[in-house]
């Protein structure tokens, strides 16, 4: 059976060129349009020189949304739901950020699916994109991976990549051939040190619990009190968790998690 390796991040990031540079061809479809993003999960299996089976999973884009805090609900849901079917488990999160800016949308998704959703049992590695025309694409991480920090962003490994082979020369070659040929020996070496030999096997988050308040009503002095039950539904861990770690409103964490809790 194939690991599972969850490809997430906004629209436009470039999963799906990064998917195509780890296959070796194109396989996961690619645009330049402003609509040309991924609209479902769609896995591709790949195979390491060591012999372990992947299977990648190219998702919805997960863009910021039009106001508040929350960013594209429907893409999260749909990678939502992806991660509670995946019933042999998850290896490893990919989390593809397209240089120089971080957003907050982006610390938001990092932090909902490593921490809130997978509960940090999942290893999650950083695939900076964006970086060709770098003099080197590893230094562009040094000078700026105090800023990942002080977001919260720490992954388990990075790679500084370029998802590109950009234009094509007069001798048939590619402008960024050298640096596209690095960077897949940078994600396949990245996924094959870092993702789990043992799948993590999703569980439900508790996105809000029943609370019972029990009272009594007499009924006389020989008879029995009646017993009354009211069952309240209050927030759960997740959507505490959502407004300290994610800085979502009350109202936003829980039309988000009700979004969740439905599918």
């Amino acid at each position: 059976m194939p690991l599972n390796i969850v490809v997430f991040g906004e629209c436009g990031a470039g999963k799906s060129s990064l998917i195509n540079l780890m296959r070796g061809h194109d396989v996961a479809a690619v645009s330049n349009g402003a609509n040309g993003c991924t609209l479902h999960a769609t896995p591709y299996d790949c195979k390491s020189s060591t012999g372990t089976s992947y299977r990648f999973w190219d998702t919805a884009g997960l863009n910021e949304g039009d106001g508040g805090r929350v960013p594209n609900v429907e893409a999260i849901v749909r990678l939502y739901q992806l991660i509670m079917n995946l019933n042999d488990g998850i290896s490893l999160l990919v989390f593809v950020m397209r240089a120089p800016r971080i957003k907050d949308a982006s610390v938001q998704n990092w932090v909902l699916f490593r921490e809130i959703i997978c509960r940090s049992q999942v290893p999650a590695v950083l695939a900076i994109t964006g970086l060709e025309n770098e003099e080197n694409m590893d230094s562009w991480w040094v000078k700026n991976q105090h800023s990942f920090r002080a977001h919260g962003i720490v992954p388990a490994a990075h790679a500084c990549v370029s998802g590109t082979r950009g234009k094509r020369n007069r001798d048939g070659t590619y402008k960024f051939d050298e640096e596209h040929q690095e960077s897949r020996v940078r994600m396949l070496g990245m996924i094959e040190r870092h993702h789990l030999r043992q799948p993590w096997r999703p569980r439900g988050v508790e996105w809000f619990r029943e609370v019972v308040s029990v009272s009594y009503e007499s009924r006389g002095p020989c008879r029995s009190p009646r017993e009354r039950r009211e069952v309240r539904r209050v927030a759960g861990q997740g959507i505490d968790q959502l407004k300290s770690r994610c800085g979502m409103s009350d109202q936003e964490a829980r039309e988000l998690a009700e979004r969740l809790k439905k599918g």
